[in-house]
């Protein structure tokens, strides 16, 4: 996880002190954070998008360990401080179409692999149905 991820975590905890604590997961997860009540996955990314990426597997993967631990799953993307919250679970439980479709995307974002390529089944999320979070307010306070 990167640095910025982390720093994003911050001020979403201190925008939201009830989460309670956040436990970094180990690299092995398929989330970011872990709280009471909640597994997270953040990403920070340098275009803004209308609709936000997400992988099917990880959906998968996340609502598994969702229902043993009893907690929902939250996505959280950001673009220049400001911050788009899903919480995936009750978008799943709600029927959200997430147009789910099969593109070429990279094998993995680590170690700057973007060259191989390979089809993974990939949704969205409409900023239309997050919550915005201004995450600058915190920093400029």
């Amino acid at each position: 996880m990167k640095e910025r991820e982390r720093e994003v975590a911050r001020l979403f905890l201190d925008l939201y002190p009830q989460l309670g604590d956040l436990q970094e997961s180990s690299k092995y997860e398929h989330y970011d954070f872990e709280s009471r009540d909640y597994l997270i996955e953040i990403k920070s990314r340098e275009t803004l998008y209308e609709d936000w990426l997400i992988e099917d597997y990880k959906v998968k993967k996340n609502l598994q360990k969702c229902l043993i631990k009893g907690k929902q799953f939250l996505y959280l993307t950001e673009h220049e401080w400001i911050a788009y919250l899903w919480n995936v679970s009750k978008l799943t439980e709600s029927n959200y179409d997430f147009k789910w479709e099969h593109r070429d995307m990279p094998k993995s974002t680590q170690f700057g692999d973007s060259e191989n390529k390979i089809p993974k089944l990939v949704g969205y999320l409409s900023t239309g149905c997050s919550k915005k979070i201004n995450l600058i307010e915190i920093i400029q306070e």
